[in-house]
């Protein structure tokens, strides 16, 4: 089966090669079903200029119904040998998306709108026409309708796949440009891309694609639910059976134990003693915490807590945050607490070792449908105290289940997380019942190969 992936985000888009969870993600899916044993392509645009020399030139498109000129698709890096950048100077920004103010490029339909065809022509320049796109948020939701609509004579039999992770970001664009991107008035009604007076890109992908996905059975039942779906709760009530919840994955590759750990529990909580031990000493719990510290990720609620955190005999590890107000607080909490509070910087290869000394995640987050740092957590034996949102909702099997992997809670009032903290604390007490649950922590299989084969069966069945 061929399988082109449109991702904004891919590791391929920087010179260092790391990029966004969402970019990884995307690399790691494409990986799984390269293992399958399926032909992928992987297209993103390039939001800068190229500074890699191993990127060349293989195709110039031009799109009929966009007045702009030629786009140049990159490929034949050693690297990325299935990865194509979408390349021309109205995708060129500072930020992707964003302008210096924080508000959204006014011309972002129209360059979301040349880096989704100009993949789709690319294709069908090499005869390429794949079998299912698979199309990642807003930014490429027109690939979505341009594959069903104006390419519909080459694409008519390819199955359209469209996966967004929250509903909150639609890209919502003003009307005028609908003529500028190809789109008749047919579109310009509710019924079509028209939202409130402006264009949403989000629906694009929705209407037009034969299977929708979002990261959480958790989140779509909440989409369905007045207040809860941004103004699309009408929309996806609408689309009925199309929306399926497949939960994200990790990439197993990085984040997984030493051989055998997983299925010795005495084993592995040996050796997550000894991380702790080389990295904050002790034999005190250590809870940690890891976040943007953007609102609604929890910062304020490990804030609130800091007191009684600091009274029952816990270190507690932040990761991230540099910059904010919040961790300069912190700083100033950790000065006077050296023992207690350790700050980390923000990074991969840091979270990995924080995460595998860890013996509890605190995750009191609000909103977060598809945040993955709980699964991370697990794999390296790392039980998540979650508050009950999105994919740690689906996957956490709470305490007290005799499967109990982990902890949920149904409100944030702090009262309420610290009840459920000093439970987890209390468990932890007890060295057979705690290493059997970061054991079964580690035995969960969060791997995309399972996830790749949870979105080919989607549309199979839709077939």
């Amino acid at each position: 089966m061929r399988i082109l992936l449109l991702t904004p985000e891919h590791p391929a888009q920087n010179t260092k090669g790391s990029g966004s969870p969402v970019g990884r993600d995307v690399e790691a899916l494409a990986e799984s079903y390269r293992k399958m044993g399926h032909d992928v392509r992987v297209t993103a645009p390039l939001y800068r200029p190229c500074e890699d020399p191993s990127w060349r030139t293989v195709a110039n498109v031009r799109v009929s119904f966009l007045r702009l000129e030629e786009a140049s698709i990159l490929g034949g890096h050693p690297r990325w040998s299935q990865v194509r950048l979408v390349a021309h100077p109205v995708l060129v920004r500072d930020h992707p998306y964003l302008d210096a103010g924080g508000w959204d490029h006014p011309d972002n339909a129209l360059r979301f709108a040349l880096f989704c065809a100009s993949a789709l022509v690319d294709c069908a320049a090499e005869d390429w026409i794949p079998d299912l796109i698979h199309a990642y948020e807003w930014q490429s939701g027109l690939a979505i309708l341009y594959a069903a609509e104006h390419f519909k004579t080459l694409f008519g039999n390819t199955k359209l796949l469209f996966s967004f992770q929250d509903a909150a970001f639609q890209g919502l664009c003003d009307l005028s440009w609908a003529g500028e991107i190809g789109l008749g008035p047919e579109w310009m009604r509710p019924e079509g891309l028209e939202f409130w007076g402006r264009l949403n890109l989000l629906k694009a992908g929705l209407l037009c694609s034969h299977n929708v996905t979002l990261p959480s059975l958790q989140y779509l039942q909440e989409l369905l639910e007045d207040s809860h779906g941004y103004g699309l709760e009408g929309l996806f009530r609408s689309l009925g059976h199309k929306v399926a919840a497949v939960n994200p994955g990790v990439d197993t590759s990085v984040w997984r134990l030493p051989e055998g750990l997983g299925r010795d529990a005495a084993a592995l909580l040996s050796w997550k003693a000894e991380m702790r031990q080389e990295l904050v000493g002790g034999q005190d719990p250590f809870l940690v915490f890891a976040s943007s510290f953007r609102p609604g990720k929890g910062i304020d609620h490990v804030l609130t807590l800091m007191p009684d955190l600091l009274k029952m005999g816990v270190r507690v590890g932040v990761v991230g945050g540099h910059g904010t107000e919040e961790h300069r607080h912190l700083e100033s909490v950790a000065s006077s607490h050296p023992d207690r509070i350790r700050l980390y910087p923000k990074g991969d290869d840091m979270l990995r070792r924080v995460l595998s000394a860890a013996d509890l995640l605190l995750l009191p987050v609000a909103h977060q449908p598809g945040g993955i740092l709980y699964a991370r957590a697990m794999t390296l034996g790392t039980p998540t105290l979650a508050h009950r949102a999105g994919a740690a909702a689906d996957r956490i099997v709470p305490w007290p289940k005799s499967a109990a992997d982990g902890f949920l809670f149904d409100d944030l009032a702090p009262d309420t997380l610290l009840r459920h903290l000093r439970k987890a604390l209390q468990i932890r007490g007890n060295e057979a019942d705690w290493s059997a649950m970061c054991a079964r922590a580690a035995g969960r299989d969060f791997s995309w190969d399972g996830i790749g084969r949870s979105y080919l069966a989607l549309v199979a069945d839709g077939a």
